[in-house]
């Protein structure tokens, strides 16, 4: 006999996650994640069929995913690749999903900081989505924008232009030849990836170097420059006598750094004094299964793209 289930996925470069749900119980699954630079259609379906195998049930799919363009925000497409037991698929931006899980169903701001970075708001009638416009043109203060700061200033200090013995180790711990560092990342096929893995090492090192503690800093700094931005967008910071407290959250494993967060916390709250800033109610596959159940008069609905057999 057959029932209903619902498969959420949470797709972005580190990793794709997911969740399917039946009768109150969870099953998680991790896969390896999405590679902008070719179709990405083709690689959901790979984990989505995985994730069904041992399933026949009627499947309401839902899905988050970066690198979400207008070209292909057509969830239709999708389906049509995908088994008969999917009847409906809800698709949306990693944005869209990220805010869900940290903030759920009511208004305000939530900064989402991984390889690459992405900030959105929501307000009583409008949603803003600022940066994520990927590691070429933005992604300020992001794991690949910390990764690569910290590289530039290891080469720095190999060069003799600026003393920082622990940035230095970033390089020449890491690449066997300094010197052949940049042809060495210039070809290698996941570069985004393997750039943003030295953000760990540069929030490690900001314990002890000042350096890195001024990477930190400065990354905390354009994150919350975009989450003010995105508060204004949305109407969230007007004066206006009944405005309540605008609530800012974030997620991501790079938020976990203290210092990272307590700065960007800072900076917020100078730009803010009324803000109220939270821990995330829960994570980002959890804003993925909450997709279907985003009302239809949210702000929100217009960026969840549906479609039904």
């Amino acid at each position: 006999m057959t029932g209903l289930i619902t498969l959420a996925l949470d797709a972005g470069q580190t990793g794709i996650r997911t969740l399917l749900q039946r009768d109150g119980s969870r099953i998680d699954g991790h896969y390896p994640g999405l590679r902008t630079d070719t179709e990405l259609f083709s690689q959901l379906v790979t984990v989505i069929v995985d994730a069904l195998s041992a399933h026949t049930d009627t499947v309401t799919l839902s899905v988050g995913m970066t690198g979400l363009t207008a070209a292909n925000s057509k969830p239709a497409e999708l389906l049509a690749l995908l088994p008969g037991q999917v009847d409906r698929v809800l698709l949306a931006h990693d944005s869209v999903t990220g805010f869900l899980g940290s903030i759920g169903l009511g208004e305000g701001v939530m900064t989402a900081v991984g390889t690459g970075v992405v900030t959105f708001g929501v307000g009583s009638s409008a949603v803003a989505r600022v940066d994520g416009w990927g590691n070429l043109i933005g992604d300020a203060g992001s794991a690949y924008w910390i990764g690569r700061a910290g590289l530039e200033s290891g080469m720095r200090a190999y060069d003799g232009r600026l003393e920082s013995p622990a940035l230095l180790s970033l390089v020449t711990d890491n690449f066997s030849h300094p010197d052949e560092a940049y042809i060495e990342l210039q070809t290698s096929p996941n570069r985004v990836a393997r750039i943003a893995e030295f953000a760990r090492d540069v929030i490690e090192m900001a314990a002890v170097d000042a350096h890195a503690a001024n990477i930190v800093r400065s990354a905390s700094r354009e994150l919350a420059v975009s989450a003010v931005a995105a508060a204004r967008r949305v109407g969230l910071l007007e004066a206006v006598a009944d405005r309540t407290a605008p609530r800012f959250s974030w997620t991501g494993n790079v938020m976990k750094s203290d210092l990272l967060r307590e700065t960007f916390i800072a900076e917020v709250l100078r730009a803010v004094p009324d803000a109220v800033l939270a821990a995330p109610d829960g994570e980002p596959i959890d804003g993925v299964a909450l997709l279907e159940h985003v009302p239809h008069d949210s702000p929100l609905h217009a960026a969840i793209h549906e479609a039904r057999r």
